[in-house]
């Protein structure tokens, strides 16, 4: 699940341009998703942890 997970939210961040996204995370963000009825990962924290769930 979270490799399925991992992809949507890549495809999506490269869709929105990960260059853009770097620039505008701070080093303290909180990062969560949820999947209705499935729950989901997270929440991530930290500019780091985020940016290495998006591939």
């Amino acid at each position: 699940m979270i490799a399925g997970l991992q992809y949507a939210v890549a495809n999506y961040a490269h869709a929105l341009d990960v260059p853009a996204l770097k620039a505008v995370l701070t080093q303290d963000i909180t990062w969560s998703l949820s999947v209705p009825g499935q729950g989901g990962p997270g929440p991530v924290a930290g500019r780091t942890a985020v940016l290495d769930f998006v591939p």
